[in-house]
């Protein structure tokens, strides 16, 4: 093995057992002995390799009944359990090639164990089984399948489900409740009125919401909290047809816990799991556990308590009621409303100055744009000033961006572009060889609107088609000789550059002052205004969590370049 794989090596196995141990809840460790654990780099789902590929290269050398596989959800890497000590392993796998991947090998110190157990669960998660008969989960399993087809029903028909609204409609633009427009038409079925008098000795709120979702096989929800201020102590969800694995994520800690939701069983969220742990459904068409387990249709049936009362939880960092008008960036999808003032606004008035601070083409998106084939068809989402449009004169570029003054400015050079939200994009899907989406989806505010931007870009391409996504890094001095501490942010509007930033939190505010002469082109002014565009900076694998979310897509490649975490994918 050359010096330079060797060093890919290292690099990929740190990276893959600092997920492990988030996994399993403690620091794991590789050894130079044998042992029957062993980590595969580069040999997960997120790089597009399942089960058969594994086996493939194991054939020679293990017999297929002599081992486990386990694949954790949205990673890189796998993990084989073998029943027997197996030293070729090291030798004759390590560096062996899946397609494009280079596997790399590694034993595990540490016993560790994939079991989910229902014991390991957040402070304040309950979990009730068998709360209702078969029989009865089949009338229900019925009853709202009929209702789905129902066009007078409330319901959303949402990218990764359906849903049915009873009592009040939820609603996903803001996360809301409006309790002034009762659903007085559909209220709470009486076969579910039934389910809370089975339920009752369990909880300790009266529901008056229903939102019933409805999951196809590889589907999910990403992560959240359901609104603080809206709805009361205890979120209720009973599940209805196929057992499914929920990830819940302690946003303070980065602890992450898989916890089995059987069918027929009944899930309280109350302190901690309710206020402060975000829950979600990572949408595929299996879940791994010890084998993998085949979904089936599931239905769930979210009950809770709508109050006009403000929260006064003791998880501030999460409550809407208790952020005093800041932006609670992953509880209440307010993040239209942050994006239109704190991005789009302040770009509309800062473009012309914002414009002549941005020159040259960055290297690394000229490097991914020269790999494409001539006449190849690409879209650039978030195109700004357009510097990337006439990068190469023998594929054709598309810009879109949000603000109408950048666009002015891109028409002006002669490049084709038009005005648009990245979250809904008007192009016809499945027509682009490529898409680039530069320095714009930390401008979005919300996990679950950034995965929406994401699954449109992924929409756009062609199958095989290529993308990248670059987005700024929390991690600012990575690649940097800079001193501690980090300069302080320009005032002038003029950046200093991404890596001579210092971010104490992922959810900030970046200044830009502007002289009153450089956005009126009139005479010249000593007044100034400040404006502050909103920024979520990306730690170290966030960007792989978000593209786990999206299964019509393969990663590639996640690269940190000055202070930039540069993310390339493929359509499948």
């Amino acid at each position: 093995m050359s010096k330079k794989q060797a060093k890919k090596q290292v690099k990929n196995i740190q990276r893959c057992l600092k997920h492990l141990s988030a996994i399993v809840g403690h620091q794991c460790t590789t050894t130079s002995a044998t042992t029957k654990c062993v980590l595969l780099g580069n040999a997960g789902h997120a790089n597009g390799i399942g089960r058969a590929d594994v086996i493939s290269i194991l054939h020679p050398y293990l017999d297929v009944n002599s081992y486990k596989l386990y694949f954790p959800p949205g990673k890189q890497f796998s993990i084989l359990f073998t029943d027997d000590l197996c030293d070729c392993l090291a030798d004759k796998v390590n560096t062996s090639q899946i397609r494009e991947n280079v596997v790399y090998c590694a034993f595990i110190n540490e016993q560790i164990s994939f079991e989910i157990s229902q014991e390991i669960k957040p402070p304040g998660l309950k979990l009730f089984q068998d709360i209702i008969s078969e029989e009865f989960e089949k009338d229900l399993l019925k009853l709202f399948l009929e209702h789905s087809e129902n066009r007078y029903m409330s319901q959303d028909e949402l990218k990764n489900r359906v849903t049915l609204h009873y009592g009040y409609k939820f609603d996903y633009k803001t996360n809301m409740v409006d309790l002034n427009a009762p659903l007085d038409h559909h209220p709470i079925p009486c076969s579910v009125l039934k389910v809370l008098e089975i339920i009752e000795p369990n909880i300790s709120i009266s529901p008056n919401q229903l939102t019933v979702n409805i999951y196809q096989p590889g589907q999910g929800i990403p992560k959240h909290v359901d609104t603080h201020s809206i709805f009361t102590s205890e979120i209720l969800s009973v599940s209805l047809g196929s057992d499914v694995v929920m990830h819940f994520k302690n946003p303070t800690t980065g602890q992450v816990l898989p916890v089995l939701i059987p069918s027929r069983s009944l899930t309280v969220m109350s302190g901690e799991a309710r206020y402060l742990w975000h829950h979600g459904i990572t949408p595929r068409k299996s879940d791994a556990l010890q084998d993998l387990t085949e979904r089936q249709l599931r239905i769930s049936l979210t009950l809770r308590e709508c109050t006009a009362e403000p929260c006064k939880c003791d998880y501030t960092s999460q409550c809407d009621s208790q952020n005093y008008g800041k932006p609670a960036y992953d509880v209440v999808d307010g993040g239209a409303r942050l994006e239109n003032q704190y991005v789009s606004s302040v770009y509309e008035n800062i473009a012309a100055h914002f414009s002549s601070t941005r020159h040259s083409p960055w290297p690394g998106v000229v490097n991914f744009l020269n790999t494409l084939p001539p006449r190849a068809l690409v879209v650039d989402v978030g195109c700004g000033n357009g510097k990337y449009l006439g990068v190469r004169g023998d594929v054709r570029v598309i810009g879109n961006d949000n603000s109408y003054n950048l666009c002015s400015i891109c028409r002006d050079r002669d490049h084709e572009v038009f005005a648009c939200n990245a979250l809904a994009i008007p192009l016809r899907p499945g027509c682009f060889d490529s898409v680039i989406c530069i320095a714009m989806l930390h401008h979005i505010a919300t996990p679950s609107r950034r995965v929406a931007v994401l699954q449109n870009l992924a929409d756009l391409l062609t199958p095989g088609g290529l993308g990248l996504v670059t987005v700024w890094a929390q991690e600012q001095q990575l690649d940097m000789d800079l001193p501690e501490p980090c300069r302080p942010c320009p005032t002038d509007g003029t950046e200093q550059g991404v890596g001579r930033r210092h971010f104490d939190s992922q959810d900030v505010f970046v200044d830009w002052k502007l002289k009153d002469s450089e956005s009126k082109g009139g005479l010249e002014s000593s007044e100034s205004k400040m404006y502050y565009r909103y920024y979520h900076v990306f730690r170290e694998g966030e960007l792989q969590e978000l593209f786990s979310e999206v299964t019509s897509i393969q990663l590639l490649d996640i690269t940190y370049q000055k202070a930039n975490w540069c993310a390339v994918f493929r359509k499948l």
